[in-house]
C-alpha cells in the first residue's frame, strides 16, 4: 500500500487551512498514494479559546469537504481530527478523528479520549484541552480495504500515544493491527525527548505498522510550536520513513508481508498473557 501523510503548520484561519489541505491531498494522490493521513486538528490552531468557534456538525461542513475528496480522488482518508459539534453543548467540543474509504464512505469515527494538559515546572497551565474539548470513547478497529487485501486499522490521536492500554485492551485473540494511525499535533517541548521512542514501542510491542502523522511548527504569533517528524515504522520497530519540522508530504509503500515476517521471527502477540 503506497501511503502519503501531511506535515502541515496550520494557523487561525480555518479556510486558508482547508485550503493548503485539499491542494496536498489532490498532489499525494497524483504521487499515487492509496490512502492520505491528515495530522490532529489541521483545520485550526490559534487561541484555544476560539477552538469551539471552528466546529462542524459530523457529516458537515469540513467534514463533509474532506469526505468528497476521497470520493473524487479515490483515496482512503484517515482525516487527522477536527472539532466535531455536540449537540446541546455551546461550551465544548469533541477532538474527532474520521477515516472515509475511496468512495468517501465513513469507516470510522473516533473522538479523543486522553485529552493532552501541559504545565511547567511551576505547575502552572501551559495546554490545555479539557477547557475545550469533551472527553471522548475507545477507539474501536475497521477494516482498511487496499490494493494489497484488507488491513486491520486502529486510530489514536496524539496524547493516546502515552497510554498503550488504548490499544491492548481493544486487541483480540489472534486478530491483531495490520497498521495504527497516529495522528497528532504533538508540541516540541516533549516531541524532541518523546515522540520516536513512543511510536517505535507502539510499532514492536504490537508487531505492526505506526503511520503517525504530526503537525510541524510555530503558531499563535511564535508562542507555540509542534514538533512534525512524522514517520512510518514498520513491525519490527524500523522508521522506513520520516521528515524533519518541513511542511509537505511523506510517501512510502508497505507491505503486509512484513508484518508476517514479525511474527514469525518474534510470536510475541502468541505469547501474550492477560492478566
Amino acid at each position: 500500500m503506497r501511503i502519503s501523510c501531511l506535515q502541515l503548520n496550520p494557523q487561525n484561519d480555518v479556510n486558508e487551512n482547508l485550503k493548503i489541505t485539499l491542494n496536498n491531498i489532490a498532489e499525494a494522490a497524483k504521487q499515487g498514494a492509496e490512502t492520505i493521513v491528515l495530522p490532529e486538528m489541521f483545520t485550526y490552531m490559534g487561541d484555544e479559546s476560539l477552538r469551539v468557534q471552528t466546529k462542524s456538525k459530523l457529516h458537515e461542513g469540513i467534514f463533509a469537504q474532506i469526505q468528497t475528496a476521497a470520493k473524487e480522488y479515490k483515496v482512503n482518508i484517515v482525516a487527522g481530527s477536527h472539532s466535531e459539534e455536540i449537540p446541546n453543548n455551546s461550551k465544548k467540543v469533541y477532538n474527532t478523528c474520521v477515516t472515509y474509504n475511496k468512495n468517501g464512505e465513513v469507516l470510522s469515527t473516533y473522538r479523543k479520549k486522553h485529552l493532552f494538559n501541559l504545565h511547567d515546572k511551576n505547575g502552572n497551565p501551559l495546554y490545555c484541552e479539557s477547557d475545550s474539548y469533551e472527553i471522548g470513547e475507545n477507539p474501536k478497529s475497521y477494516q482498511l480495504n487496499t490494493s494489497e487485501g484488507i488491513w486491520n486499522a486502529f486510530n489514536i490521536i496524539c496524547y493516546d500515544l502515552r497510554f498503550p492500554e488504548i490499544i491492548r485492551s481493544a486487541l483480540k485473540q489472534d486478530n491483531f493491527f495490520d497498521i495504527i494511525f497516529v495522528t497528532a499535533a504533538f508540541v516540541w517541548q516533549t516531541g524532541k525527548d518523546h515522540w520516536e521512542v513512543l511510536l517505535r514501542a507502539r510499532a514492536i510491542e504490537n508487531q505492526c505498522f505506526v503511520v503517525a502523522c504530526n503537525q510541524t511548527g510555530s503558531f499563535l504569533n511564535g508562542q507555540k510550536k509542534n514538533y512534525g517528524n512524522s514517520m512510518i515504522i514498520d513491525p519490527w520497530g524500523k522508521i522506513i520513513a520520516r521528515m524533519n519540522e518541513e511542511t509537505g508530504i511523506m510517501t512510502a509503500d508497505i507491505y503486509k508481508s512484513s508484518i508476517d515476517e514479525s511474527r514469525t521471527r518474534l510470536p510475541a502477540l502468541k505469547d501474550r498473557k492477560i492478566f
